[in-house]
């Protein structure tokens, strides 16, 4: 992104997020901003006058606008110019206090227009996630589109700078044509010195600022990378002696992006201080064209040149703002190019986002059974499928276990299973109906689901097992009886019971408590099917015996699919499938399959714990 040509494109592609509301008032920002310009023309207009009174007061009476003035509006001021000279103070301040009120009421709305739009994007780009196939999500990673999210918190002063830049492109084209009215000719001159000197000054500058923009981007990326990795790997980091490491690493990127942006801001320095000094240069241009090209009188070049530096007055800060506004713009480029690229990436999937009703969907039908006809998948970086041809019934109210080696396919069948992504070819059947997109919500109505590795909320232990209702009143009754379905023997040492909050990603808990605390959750649910995938692994044997207990005694409420890991846990199972290298070895029952496989994990893995 370093052409100007991108800045247009991102634009495009953002401004449509503006709801229809502050779309009009885009629109009358605009004309607000051509009021201001001509406001701003008058006021040059009558300092300008001032001038000239002071200079020459009887030329100015007889001046014609002026004296059209004077008989159209019946004011005589006696031929008196020193009330002429008041009469355009007054007129002055006037003219100061209707520019500055516009200036606040303009300001007032640009601010609202842009971080109403900034805050439509954040939205945006979180129910863009939301919504996302699990697929995409699992390929971007939690630390690129919390990124994004930052950029896109960063819109709202692009648009700023893109509002004021529109602001001030009027004033300064508004002033250039009040000075060809005036005076054509030199005002072409100084208007082709200025705006020839002002591109070159701006292009040169430009290739410094994308550069330093593009700098600044790149290591703010790998800071935030950095960030997240420190924050959520920090127990692993410390057990590595990494920090140091990790630190410098920080630094170094800190150091660049300090560089990047004090050149940066220097560079955006330079075309200010380059259009003031060309802008005051041309002014001696035109007086050398009014002296020895027309050989103009003093009088004619006394009102030029008092015009003239009533411009500059007022246009070259306008200039200047208008420089420092691309400058800004320059420097969101990146960040705004990254929110565009999100939308337009959004928007090519739009076929497979997930709906999202405004309330919980009805649950899906599930009285008989789950089937899988044929499904297959192959993750897009793979050459081999990671399933191939998975054809599998799971009856309703049986207890299903699934068997398999590291990189069988297990965790894939089960993102297959709860329609978090779908298959390349076959299908998923539940009571008959085919699960897809537009109803996997009502379908997940169904499930519960407890991880092997779970997500603990910095929130109350209430709050975590009761996720599934996340903004409704908790059902505290419910919440105890769930904790001790799930074996939940800590509760006494946590000070405040339930209400105990457990801290980010559950610092305060083992890891066995933290499953059984997603066991918790998922019960609190009321599912018809519970997914255990892994879920004992981190438990001992004590309270292995209790979760293993617990399954067994809602082995005729819910249905429950087992993926294990101590082949204890499975072998109460109803019906047991042995998955290798993504295809179905052998399905039946315990007695049937587990022999086998328990000689071939031997063979694998001889210290395996059976």
């Amino acid at each position: 992104m370093h052409s100007q040509h991108s800045m247009i494109q991102s634009l495009r592609a953002l401004l449509p997020l503006a709801p229809a509301r502050e779309k009009r008032r885009f629109i009358g920002l605009l004309a607000l901003s051509l009021i201001m310009a001509l406001s701003e023309l008058a006021l040059t207009g009558l300092v300008a006058l001032l001038a000239a009174i002071f200079g020459s007061p009887e030329a100015v009476l007889h001046n014609n606008p002026v004296r059209w003035l004077r008989v159209s509006l019946g004011l005589n001021f006696g031929n008196d110019p020193r009330l002429l000279a008041l009469a355009a103070l007054g007129a002055i301040v006037a003219a100061i206090i209707v520019k500055n009120a516009l200036l606040v009421f303009q300001q007032w709305h640009i601010s609202a227009f842009s971080e109403s739009v900034g805050a439509a994007a954040r939205a945006r780009m979180l129910r863009f996630y939301q919504r996302a196939p699990y697929l995409w999500v699992l390929r971007a990673g939690v630390a690129d589109m919390g990124f994004g999210m930052g950029a896109a918190s960063r819109l709202s002063l692009a648009l700023l700078a893109v509002l004021q830049f529109f602001s001030n492109s009027l004033l300064v084209c508004g002033l250039f044509l009040g000075l060809f009215s005036v005076s054509p000719l030199p005002s072409l001159a100084f208007m082709l010195v200025l705006g020839l000197g002002g591109t070159l000054i701006v292009r040169i500058s430009r290739q410094h600022l994308s550069r330093s923009a593009e700098a600044t981007y790149a290591a703010e990326y790998a800071i935030a990378k950095t960030t997240h990795l420190v924050l959520h790997g920090m127990k692993e980091i410390r057990l590595y002696a990494r920090e140091n490491a990790l630190f410098s690493g920080f630094t170094s990127r800190l150091g660049q992006a300090a560089k990047a942006k004090k050149h940066q801001q220097t560079i955006a320095r330079l075309p200010v201080a380059g259009l003031e000094t060309l802008g005051f240069s041309a002014l001696i241009l035109v007086m050398l064209f009014l002296i020895f090209v027309q050989d103009a009188g003093m009088a004619r070049i006394s009102g030029i040149m008092g015009f003239m530096a009533a411009a500059a007055w007022r246009g070259l800060p306008a200039a200047n703002r208008l420089v420092d506004n691309l400058t800004s713009l320059r420097g969101e480029l990146p960040y705004m190019g990254k929110v565009a690229e999100l939308l337009n990436t959004e928007k090519a999937l739009t076929e497979q986002l997930l709906p999202l009703p405004e309330a919980p969907p009805a649950p899906l039908a599930f009285t008989r059974d789950i089937r899988l006809e044929g499904l297959s998948f192959r993750y897009a970086q793979d050459a081999a499928p990671a399933l191939a041809d998975i054809s599998l019934t799971i009856p309703k109210g049986s207890l299903f276990g699934l068997v398999g080696l590291s990189g069988a396919g297990k965790s894939t069948l089960v993102n297959l299973l709860t329609g978090l992504i779908p298959p390349d070819a076959g299908r998923l059947l539940v009571d008959g109906t085919p699960i897809s997109k537009d109803n996997v919500a009502s379908w997940l109505q169904r499930i519960g689901y407890v991880a092997q590795a779970p997500y603990i909320l910095d929130a109350t232990l209430a709050e975590n097992v009761a996720l599934s209702h996340w903004g409704e009143d908790i059902d505290r009754a419910r919440v105890l009886e769930c904790c001790r379905m799930a074996a939940l023997d800590f509760l006494e040492d946590l000070e405040q019971g339930i209400d105990t909050v457990l801290g980010d990603r559950g610092v305060r808990l083992s890891g066995g408590q933290a499953q059984r605390v997603a066991i918790a959750r998922a019960l609190y649910a009321g599912p018809d099917l519970i997914i255990f995938d892994e879920a004992t692994s981190s438990l001992d044997m004590k309270n292995e015996k209790a979760i293993h207990d617990t399954i067994l005694s809602l082995r005729d409420q819910v249905t429950m699919v087992i993926i294990a890991h101590r082949l204890t846990t499975i072998e109460g199972c109803d019906t047991l499938a042995w998955l290798d290298k993504g295809r179905v070895r052998r399905v039946g029952t315990v007695e049937d399959v587990l022999p086998e496989y328990t000689e071939e994990l031997k063979q694998a893995v001889p210290e395996i714990e059976t």
